[in-house]
């Protein structure tokens, strides 16, 4: 993808999604694409669009707060993918600090690790599906290689978001989503 054109951050529900989908497996140039936002039952139903050739994988299991381990993890997942596979990397932000003990600053960079996973994407021939929670981990880094960051915020219909709310319960400003636990 040319990096001077600023990527676009376009949410699930427009028509330009679809658009952006169909780009994306046509394109010769971007093989990475971003989901970033908490509504994971969504993004699920919008990575089925792939059928039946997307290749889950948990990013919680490559990346480890030792940069060797990750790289070495990284390698070995890499000689495992095929080019025609679509491969749908989960739980992104392990990448961004979250677990690998960088701490954050006022502005986001890439981690080593995010690095180097970006730079085994460009040589690689297979598509990629980034999963983000927050969407303050698109670093300028990711945004400047990634095809499309498709955004998936909280419905909007009452109904909905009655669930949204209730699923997304804190006390205190805690949340209680499942956290990885440390290695040993």
């Amino acid at each position: 993808m040319d990096s001077s054109k600023h990527t676009k951050r376009i949410s699930y529900r427009s028509s330009e999604a679809n658009d952006a989908i169909q780009s994306f497996r046509n394109s010769k140039d971007g093989n990475l694409l971003v989901f970033v936002g908490k509504n994971r039952s969504d993004k699920k139903g919008f990575a089925k669009k792939f059928g039946d050739s997307l290749k889950e994988i948990d990013l919680r299991d490559i990346v480890s707060t030792v940069e060797s381990d990750t790289y070495e993890n990284l390698d070995s997942l890499f000689d495992s993918i095929s080019e025609s596979e679509t491969v749908y990397l989960q739980n992104g932000d392990v990448l961004s600090g979250e677990y690998t003990g960088n701490t954050y600053s006022f502005r986001r960079y890439a981690t080593p690790q995010e690095k180097y996973l970006i730079k085994k994407i460009k040589q690689s021939n297979a598509r990629f599906i980034l999963d983000l929670l927050d969407e303050a981990n698109v670093t300028n880094r990711l945004e400047r290689v990634v095809h499309s960051v498709i955004r998936f915020n909280a419905p909007k219909s009452g109904f909905g978001k009655l669930f949204w709310n209730l699923k997304n319960v804190s006390v205190h400003g805690h949340t209680f989503e499942n956290k990885r636990p440390l290695k040993k």
